[in-house]
């Protein structure tokens, strides 16, 4: 296990290096005062973030949404595996003024341990498939949410990740839905761009909703809601359509019609 972390790791650090650069980020938008947050997250989380608010962000990458929060009026800390994206965060919060009010870890979600609470902890888009057990990712969480506080996660569904090449008229069953081993890629480019990488190998776990819900239920987390949504923040298929607000759809003639993404809102009693 430790040997599909750290190729996960060395892909991410290469990757973290390159996307601050992509249009897919657009950093110099950022800079000019545009929040990263997409509206879904700041619809069913902004009322419990204002100016004071605690926020821990769970694999934060480089840090753009971490910033974005804080903006919102958060004292914010953001953990990431990738030694390059953290250090790109804390570039990044210098550059946008927002050093006073952002901290960045470089470490492992799955045994972090800061030794503080925070009011809201936050994770969103292309985070489970990298965690390899569940149980000790909702121990992270528990252990650094205040009494009372807020857990929110954003996050492709899991139905939608089973499944490849979906058309028109073909929708191929590719991979698994329930949990087990660990599942081998060997990709080139990434979500945000095209260029050629000299690490290409990840390793990637599935996770049904069920084992979600579950294992932040079984750490005395109540579940708020669960929402399930017909569109993605990244072209997941090929004949995906965007819509203005920057939202990818299947199209109307799509062989089938699938869960996307998911959002989930928890509180600590």
């Amino acid at each position: 296990m430790d040997d599909y972390q750290e190729a996960n790791r060395r892909n991410w650090d290469e990757r973290a290096a390159v996307h601050p650069e992509t249009e897919y980020y657009d950093v110099d938008g950022f800079l000019a005062g545009e929040s990263s947050l997409w509206p879904l997250e700041r619809e069913e989380l902004g009322e419990d973030v204002g100016d004071g608010t605690s926020l821990l962000h769970l694999q934060c990458h480089f840090g753009m949404d971490t910033l974005s929060w804080a903006r919102e009026g958060a004292e914010v800390v953001g953990v990431d595996f990738s030694t390059q994206a953290v250090e790109t965060a804390r570039e990044l919060a210098d550059e946008a003024g927002l050093a006073d009010r952002a901290e960045f870890v470089q470490a492992n979600v799955l045994a972090l341990d800061l030794e503080r609470e925070f009011d809201v902890v936050f994770t969103s888009y292309g985070v489970l498939c990298w965690l390899d057990d569940l149980d000790a990712w909702a121990e992270t969480i528990e252990r650094h949410l205040a009494p009372g506080g807020t857990f929110y996660i954003a996050d492709g569904h899991p139905v939608a990740g089973m499944l490849e090449n979906v058309s028109g008229d073909t929708a191929e069953l590719a991979f698994p839905y329930f949990p087990g081993e660990a599942v081998h890629f060997d990709v080139q480019g990434s979500y945000a761009s095209d260029a050629e990488f000299e690490h290409t190998e990840q390793y990637e776990w599935a996770h049904p909703l069920g084992e979600v819900v579950t294992a932040l239920a079984s750490r005395g987390l109540r579940i708020e809601f669960l929402h399930e949504h017909p569109w993605t923040t990244w072209r997941r298929y090929e004949d995906m359509e965007q819509d203005e607000a920057g939202r990818w759809w299947l199209p109307e003639d799509a062989a089938v019609e699938l869960p996307l993404q998911f959002s989930l809102k928890a509180t600590k009693e």
